[in-house]
């Protein structure tokens, strides 16, 4: 096996000689396990966990980049499952990367376009029932896939760095609007 330092906290293995790929998921239950158990330094104790991605060289990669992709793609699935286990890489995982990435080059073009909108949420006093303000709220009416829900695409904003940008938009929409 070949263990290999990609940059940061990120590593990869190259498991050879696998019987089948369920020796894989074994070898991620072992390392999961070994990881469990603090590590002491000089009188401390350090705690470790680690999401792992998997992928089979049966999916017919013939490039190995594309191989660390998805299995990046899988670490990620497990991140996102909460830390500490692994994830297999699959077709359905393929699927839903790639509806992501397309709603995220479509976030950046709605951004650019400002084809997004803004809508309000009064606020009120409850002792009072008086209007104390709004909350304005972001809205993304896709053209070919309809309504999408902020739930789904505030964390693509996020992870992609248009958080930013897509909070300026609403504050300036806001801002703007109320002058008119």
């Amino acid at each position: 096996d070949t263990l290999a330092r990609l940059g940061g906290d990120e590593f990869a293995i190259l498991a050879g000689n696998l019987t089948s790929d369920g020796d894989a998921v074994h070898l991620a239950e072992r390392l999961l396990a070994a990881l469990r158990d603090p590590l002491r330094l000089g009188g401390l104790e350090i705690a470790a966990s680690a999401s792992i991605g998997i992928t089979f060289s049966s999916l017919g990669y013939s490039r190995p980049e594309d191989m660390l992709r998805d299995a990046d793609i899988a670490m990620y699935r497990a991140k996102v499952d909460g830390k500490a286990r692994y994830a297999l890489f699959d077709a359905q995982l393929h699927t839903e990367v790639a509806r992501r990435v397309r709603l995220e080059a479509d976030l950046r073009v709605a951004l650019a376009e400002q084809t997004l909108t803004v809508a309000y949420q009064p606020l009120y006093h409850l002792g009072s029932g008086q209007l104390k303000g709004f909350e304005a709220l972001v809205r993304w009416q896709h053209a070919d896939l309809g309504l999408i829900s902020p739930a789904t695409f505030i964390p693509i904003a996020e992870e992609s760095g248009l958080i930013c940008q897509l909070t300026s938009f609403v504050a300036e929409t806001a801002c703007r609007q109320l002058a008119d």
